[in-house]
């Protein structure tokens, strides 16, 4: 607390130092110019530009340049905004740090309201070097001129890294989660910089690289509501115990109430002092259940227990990694759309901003995870194909194959020697089998349409490389589960009817009662869309539904407490699997 006080009181110090130094500067800047003993040499800022081309020129241009003593600059573009701007200091002039370092140095300090850290932005040695710099100007002592190079190349460094983690993330995605294919969002980074230094709205360029949408900005403020409530103490941990339930009392419910209501599932109107388990407490574990992905029953057992003792440092984490994550979507989703969220095991269909469709989804396991994509819609498929991916053939169907040759006649799958080939394909009873192996296996298998397709009766076509779609499924009973990932990689569709009459309504023709007809032809049918459609595959574990309800889901790839500088093993990218 002490350290605390200390901190700010010394940041309160600084400000008000440079506040008096820029009057000073400004009253009495030709005094200070005559101090600098540059007459003769040149100006500061040539001076500058001199020791900041040699720095720059002593290193290859591909590699980081150093900012101060042996610490490399962070950004590898420093280089080539100095290059660009001939080697001119981006944050002095020949009387030192211009007014708008300080208007930098405030948006780092709120940093943390995007989830990112002031540390990682140089703040503390920039704000000692302004610090030592000040005070030789006010003692009337010529700045020294390479702590200015090293201020100046460190804010260049910060604001470009800074920059990068608003538009592209602070997290490797591509490291953490094999699959994660969406692209970034894109901008010229230091044309960003060149354009914040020439107009002086630093914090209006920086702010253009937050992401637009609602969700992020939702995001934002519950991460200040969280970060109070840690700040307060937190929420009371609930004791090991039986269940509790409408009727139950004692101590453990009066944690309980407190539990909730500093989470503002439960309303202060129903705040009681007693310890017992009433209607008001069992309605707001039901909200904290609903809006934690758990079975909305009014029970507090071991899996609500276990969820509500999670600490809010936790939560405060899990927003900012998913603000984080936020940042690698498109800023516009599209007029019309289909939204999925992996760790929700849901699927929502939007047009105009509003939800028009919702429907349970099937994910991939944890070992075959879904991709995080955005792609486009062109078509679907009645009475699909199922071409096996090699890996399903030879790990999954082989074994059974070599146990029973029947498997693959009863499964209504057929065999060829590649895909080009057409016809009744190979009979497996003339095939040795036992001296075929995983590693190479010479066969394509494809398993016809019909009611036991593993495809079901539709699947929805979006070319991406990781070659996945959503799709119907015979297995509709596992929508019943409350966790739903059972598939290879691909999202398997609780509603493929409405879902494909909703994408052909423009094709008055298409109705329902036709889709469903064409179906029991049992025939393999393409049907174009008259438009491409926008699919959005992303993993949130935290978010805002719409009604601006903070939501929370199990990490279910165990992928948001993984250090980020840790490569995942062993795991497979779905591939045109089930």
């Amino acid at each position: 607390m002490r350290d605390h006080f200390y901190r700010n009181a010394w940041l309160d110090f600084q400000i008000i130092m440079r506040k008096i130094i820029s009057i000073a500067i400004a009253t009495a800047g030709i005094i200070l110019f005559v101090f600098t003993g540059f007459s003769h040499a040149g100006t500061l800022s040539e001076e500058m530009s001199r020791h900041i081309a040699g720095r720059i020129k002593d290193t290859d241009i591909s590699a980081k340049i150093i900012c101060i003593d042996r610490q490399s600059c962070k950004s590898v573009l420093v280089p080539k905004f100095y290059i660009d701007r001939k080697f001119k200091p981006a944050w002095s002039d020949d009387f030192g740090p211009l007014p708008y370092v300080e208007s930098f140095l405030a948006v780092i300090r709120e940093a943390s309201r995007e989830g990112l850290r002031p540390d990682d932005y140089h703040i503390r040695k920039i704000e000692l070097i302004l610090t030592g710099l000040y005070e030789r100007i006010l003692v009337g002592e010529s700045p020294d001129i390479v702590k200015l190079m090293e201020l100046d190349l460190m804010l260049s460094d910060a604001f470009l890294l800074y920059a990068s983690h608003l538009l592209y993330g602070r997290i490797d995605h591509h490291t953490v989660y094999p699959g994660w294919v969406i692209y970034q969002r894109s901008a010229d980074l230091t044309a960003v910089l060149s354009n914040a230094i020439a107009s002086e709205e630093i914090e209006e360029s920086l702010a253009g690289l937050i992401p637009f949408h609602s969700g992020y900005a939702g995001l934002k403020e519950k991460l200040v509501s969280y970060r109070r409530i840690a700040e307060n103490g937190g929420w009371p941990q609930i004791p090991k115990g039986p269940k509790m339930k409408k009727g139950s009392h004692g101590h453990r419910v009066a944690i309980l109430r407190q539990r909730l209501l500093v989470s503002g599932d439960l309303d202060r109107a129903g705040e009681n002092t007693h310890d017992v388990f009433d209607q008001k407490l069992e309605e707001a574990v039901q909200r904290f259940q609903k809006r934690h992905g758990l079975k909305t029953d009014g029970t507090v057992g071991r899996s609500t227990m276990e969820t509500m003792n999670i600490p809010v440092e936790k939560r405060i984490r899990q927003i900012a990694l998913n603000m984080d994550r936020m940042r690698w979507l498109p800023d516009d989703l599209g007029d019309r759309y289909v939204f999925v969220n992996i760790a929700d095991f849901h699927l929502e269909v939007v047009e105009d901003g509003r939800e028009v469709m919702t429907m349970k989804i099937i994910v991939g396991k944890r070992d075959w995870r879904s991709c995080v994509l955005s792609a486009k819609m062109s078509y679907l498929e009645l009475n699909p194909y199922w071409k096996v991916p090699d890996s399903i053939a030879t790990k999954e169907i082989l074994p059974k194959i070599k146990k029973n040759p029947e498997y693959l006649a009863r499964r209504n799958i057929k065999m060829f020697r590649n895909w080009n080939d057409q016809g009744e394909g190979i009979d497996p009873k003339t095939v040795d089998w036992s001296r075929i192996g995983t590693n190479k296996f010479p066969y394509r298998l494809r398993q016809e349409p019909g009611p036991g397709n593993a495809l079901g009766r539709i699947k929805f076509i979006f070319p991406n490389e990781c070659e996945i779609y959503l799709h119907d499924t015979p297995t509709r009973h596992l929508f019943g589960r409350q966790r739903r990932d059972f598939s290879h990689g691909c999202i398997r569709i609780e509603k493929p009817i409405e879902l494909a009459t909703y994408l052909l309504r423009d094709k008055p023709t298409w109705t329902s009662k036709k889709i469903l007809a064409e179906i029991r032809k049992g025939k393999r049918q393409v049907v174009m869309l008259s438009n491409l459609f926008d699919v959005h595959i992303f993993y949130g574990t935290a978010w805002l539904d719409r009604g601006g309800t903070l939501q929370f889901r199990n990490d279910i790839y165990h992928i948001d407490e993984v250090p980020y500088t840790l490569t995942f093993g062993g795991v497979q990218t779905a591939a045109a699997n089930q």
